[in-house]
């Protein structure tokens, strides 16, 4: 049986604050994966705007690096030099933690079927009334299913 626990929608708050996902991230850093669409989406984030991220995040760029060699996409060296360009995104971590941190996490990522660590996405977008920045199709539907806004 699930929880009774229902997400207070978050519609119609301003867009100022964008909450960025490890795909997100790997298409604006990763020339071979990056779009037009993902150009054109982020070319409507101000300078000004502030652009977060769950600790989270670090640790899953982190995999996708090591990944891209081991699966031989890419050499170490190459690697390395995306790193300027995931600086540069200027994210900000959100370190929220703890026991109740995990309960929200888990009824989350219970309620909408999804990971824990889309989870963490999720409840950021909804603690700081932000928009989603993700290209995940399931972490986008679990996003609007939320009443969160998904760039």
């Amino acid at each position: 049986m699930k929880p009774s626990y229902a997400a207070e929608p978050l519609k119609n708050y301003p867009c100022q604050i964008y909450v960025f996902d490890s795909s997100f991230v790997g298409g604006l850093i990763l020339p071979d994966e990056r779009t037009l669409q993902i150009d054109t989406l982020y070319a409507k984030i101000k300078n000004d705007d502030v652009k977060l991220a769950p600790q989270l995040l670090w640790y899953e760029v982190a995999n996708i690096f090591k990944n891209l060699i081991r699966r031989r996409r890419y050499t170490y060296n190459e690697v390395l030099n995306f790193i300027p360009a995931l600086t540069a995104l200027r994210l900000t971590s959100d370190s929220e933690s703890g026991g109740g941190h995990t309960e929200k996490l888990l009824r989350l990522s219970y309620q909408y079927d999804i990971s824990a660590y889309d989870a963490a996405y999720l409840e950021l977008v909804g603690r700081k009334k932000a928009v989603l920045c993700t290209l995940d199709e399931n972490l986008r539907k679990a996003a609007e299913a939320y009443g969160a806004a998904v760039l």
